[in-house]
């Protein structure tokens, strides 16, 4: 087994495609501290040497009881929902590990379903790669070129998120995979008047919060988030960060919040979370 194996670190990313420049415009140079924040975090990720990245999306196509991991040999995805087809990105699949994965979560009774690449399977669905991924994609692919894992979350809850990490961490152990696990969520999406979801005055403070936690490495306090503002924040990303913690958990962890803002009125995190004995540069 390599004596490096498992999980090298983490971060969290947010998503929106108005990052590519191809689709943002001018709306790029507004959310410049988001897009410099993606290009060191693509850096100190390449610096960390990882065999793949684990990722994982709340755009991802989803069930209500379970989790899913897709197995085709390549992933696919472009922007053209966006209005931009050209916009596209082609990752190969550590298909071994995805399948190490299910193997681990059905002996620990996690639902964790292998997505087939097949006629009337989740091809059916939209592409291969939801906007969720492509956009950090856009910025890591400029400084690694590593096969990928795509999971998705689920209408389960934040505990299960949790355990769906464990099983992450676990697989790489057992596969001899150094990993990078990728949350990626943007946070409250109500944090002006003229936000998507419309604005919210407990927006900004469930922003806060997890800014903190971000910053201070206390992802336990996750469990602390009242529901109802969780609920008023009209967020997407908590369960994928919550999945990011099941996989970082074990000691003491070296937190940069690299940046955040919410131009648009949502919320946008750049963060990287590493064991305290490794080091890398941002």
């Amino acid at each position: 087994m390599n004596a490096e194996a498992g999980i090298l670190g983490g971060c969290i990313v947010p998503h929106p495609p108005l990052l590519v420049p191809d689709i943002g415009g001018r709306d790029v140079e507004t959310v410049r501290s988001t897009r410099e924040a993606m290009e060191r975090l693509g850096s100190a990720v390449r610096d960390l040497g990882p065999d793949v990245l684990v990722m994982i999306s709340p755009h991802t196509p989803i069930f209500r009881d379970a989790f899913t991991v897709k197995v085709g040999e390549r992933l696919e995805g472009s922007f053209a929902s966006f209005g931009c087809p050209q916009v596209r990105i082609s990752k190969r699949n550590d298909v071994e590990l995805a399948r190490a994965m299910v193997e681990e979560a059905e002996s620990q009774g996690l639902p964790l379903v292998a997505l087939e690449r097949s006629r009337g399977g989740w091809l059916d669905r939209g592409e291969e790669l939801d906007h969720g991924l492509l956009v950090p994609l856009y910025y890591l692919d400029q400084y690694l070129e590593t096969p990928i894992i795509s999971l998705s979350i689920s209408g389960l809850d934040y505990r299960s998120h949790f355990h769906l990490g464990r099983i992450a961490r676990a697989a790489c152990l057992r596969m001899g995979r150094k990993a990078v696990f990728v949350a990626s969520g943007d946070l409250s999406h109500r944090l002006t008047r003229g936000a998507p979801a419309g604005y919210h005055p407990l927006g900004s403070e469930f922003d806060r919060r997890i800014v903190d936690i971000a910053r201070t490495g206390d992802f336990d306090s996750l469990y602390l988030l009242e529901e109802d503002l969780v609920e008023a924040a009209g967020e997407c990303g908590l369960r994928s960060i919550h999945a990011l913690w099941g996989a970082l958990k074990n000691g003491e962890l070296e937190n940069r919040v690299l940046s955040y803002e919410g131009p648009f009125g949502v919320g946008y995190l750049v963060s990287l979370h590493l064991p305290a004995t490794r080091e890398v540069g941002v």
